[in-house]
């Protein structure tokens, strides 16, 4: 009997522990949706007279030890009390706006809101911010900074305040300021209840950096990517492929050796194809994989996965995979021995692909800027261009540049499988070409009285427009594929707009609008799209990335056999 009474009494005990956390979990769910929306719509918080993250903190902790609504509701007043009531005659706004990612109408509704606190919400909603300065929001359309927010780079873990002021300000953030949020494909409300249960609790770094990621994941937006973390060796795993390697499609193809030696020992050639990872195809493999990275779209994702520090789904835990290889149309499975990056020859070399691979920061795999595949086709690399135009103060080694492409009469190709900057194409290459800017796209920029909604900025209004020379009576044929991101995929939106194009290449990486880097408690950094971008037609760029005339993919022999299938067609297109 006692032992029975013994049992019931953990029972009980872990039902009661159980609907503790339940009630907290929800009251620190609403309580940083009301935080969030006080900091980017109240005055005393956007004009630096509160600081959010003092109060966020403050009354955190006291809504953490809260047991029913009414506790609740009155730390909700207090907070309301200590921000000040704001009143007056509503200002009119006739301000025509993109209100896709407006999700302020929970208000109205929540039933844990303290009547003066609902009320107080929702003028602020109708009357909006009207202060001259917000120090929360981007302070132009092409600011990506926000200096206000703290990085508290010294923080130690674990610090639940701080993990829950982490949490807090980066889901508003992505509320109010991530121009793409109505394409997340995950109910963002449910993604903050979720992270509210793990954030709440005591975190190791590497905890609160696996959730960091997650987060960043759930936003599904390339200029996320990958984050910088400090735990990347027990997260991603401390062991690594002798290879580095490409995908095409859900299939890996070894492209280059870290480690020759071990790759020879183990009969691994560059070409081989690899098509399952221990005892699972590829593609389960990566989807345990995929919170590594955020990426707009699944090609640029897989890109992001391969790509050197992370190198999934073979870098891990585990010193030796499974693995099932196609070669010369035979199926060879074998071990695959991986291994620490700790002999000096190892380093320098993935180093040296690592380098490869990035560009120097352009993604650009072109030594060149221009080139004559013929006397009459010219290519040109875009980042290439773009450093040349930037880092000179003599405009005359571009212009000299531009009057060799156009003696190439037949055709121009223009290599935009890399990031580019815009200012070269409107000031020298349009008018090379005969060309005028025209309007490209529709930019929607943050509206600062009403954060979370957008107004159209005019993309072309205030620049430069030289004189454009005679026409060029070639083709203009433009390459891209997941390296065209951002300022490249605006640079082709651009070109195309200006007259006839043919955009040849696969898909590309679906982030337009200049990014905005949120700093977030402990140090880290990440990052989102800020504006939106979309064609004139409407058609959103995100996600989908550009327009194309020629839609190519990559194919496990192209890359095996080191050809340049989208150049390869575009030649095609001109001869």
């Amino acid at each position: 009997m006692l032992r029975r009474s013994y049992l019931l009494f953990i029972i009980c005990a872990c039902c009661i522990s159980a609907n503790s956390q339940q009630a907290s979990v929800k009251y620190l769910t609403n309580y940083i949706k009301v935080w969030g929306f006080l900091k980017y719509y109240h005055p005393a918080i956007g004009s630096g007279q509160a600081d959010p993250d003092s109060l966020f903190i403050l009354y955190a902790g006291k809504v953490r030890q809260v047991k029913d609504d009414q506790a609740y509701r009155s730390v909700l007043l207090d907070l309301q009390k200590s921000l000040g009531t704001t009143s007056g005659k509503i200002i009119p706004d006739t301000s025509r706006l993109f209100v896709k990612n407006d999700r302020t109408g929970w208000i109205s509704g929540d039933k844990l809101l303290p009547a003066a606190l609902k009320q107080q919400m929702l003028w602020l909603r109708r009357q909006g911010y009207t202060d001259s300065i917000h120090r929360y929001m981007p302070a132009n359309f092409f600011a990506t900074d926000l200096p206000a927010e703290k990085g508290y780079d010294t923080l130690q873990f674990p610090n639940v305040d701080y993990q829950l002021l982490a949490l807090g300000r980066y889901w508003n953030a992505i509320e109010y300021l991530f121009s793409y949020k109505y394409m997340i494909s995950q109910n963002w409300d449910a993604v903050l209840t979720r992270h509210v249960a793990a954030f709440s609790q005591p975190m190791t770094q590497v905890e609160f950096e696996q959730h960091l990621l997650r987060l960043n994941a759930a936003i599904e937006d390339t200029h996320g990517g990958a984050v910088a973390i400090r735990q990347s060796g027990r997260i991603y795993g401390p062991y690594f492929p002798p290879f580095v390697f490409r995908f095409a499609g859900h299939s890996i193809v070894i492209t280059d050796y870290i480690d020759s030696a071990s790759c020879i020992k183990q009969d691994i050639l560059k070409g081989d194809v690899i098509v399952g990872i221990k005892g699972r195809t590829i593609a389960k493999a990566l989807a345990e994989v995929d919170w590594y990275v955020s990426a707009s779209n699944a090609p640029r994702k897989r890109s992001l996965l391969a790509a050197i520090p992370i190198m999934q789904p073979f870098r891990g835990h585990d010193s030796v995979l499974s693995i099932r290889v196609l070669r010369n149309r035979r199926v060879i499975d074998r071990q695959l021995i991986l291994q620490k990056p700790v002999q000096k020859e190892f380093v320098n070399q993935i180093n040296s692909l690592y380098r490869q691979q990035t560009g120097n920061g352009t993604t650009t795999q072109n030594p060149f800027v221009l080139r004559s595949i013929t006397k009459d086709i010219a290519q040109v690399d875009a980042a290439n261009l773009s450093i040349l135009y930037n880092s000179s103060g003599d405009e005359h080694l571009t212009d000299s540049v531009m009057k060799d492409m156009v003696a190439h009469k037949k055709a121009i190709i223009i290599d935009l499988r890399c990031y580019a900057t815009q200012a070269v194409f409107y000031n020298k290459l349009l008018p090379a070409l005969g060309r005028r800017l025209k309007q490209f796209a529709v930019l929607q920029a943050h509206y600062t009285r009403f954060p979370g909604l957008y107004h159209v900025k005019d993309l072309v209004d205030g620049v430069r427009k030289p004189t454009p020379a005679s026409a060029y009576p070639g083709k203009l044929i433009l390459l891209v594929d997941d390296r065209t991101q951002s300022q490249s995929e605006l640079i082709t939106m651009i070109l195309q707009a200006s007259g006839p194009a043919i955009v040849v290449g696969s898909q590309t990486a679906g982030c337009d609008g200049d990014l905005i880097n949120l700093p977030v408690p402990g140090g880290y950094n990440l990052s989102f799209s800020g504006r939106h971008v979309a064609y004139p037609d409407g058609t959103a760029s995100q996600k989908l990335g550009v327009k194309r005339n020629v839609k190519i993919q990559y194919t496990t022999a192209g890359i095996a056999a080191g050809r340049d299938e989208i150049l390869e067609t575009a030649l095609r297109l001109i001869r």
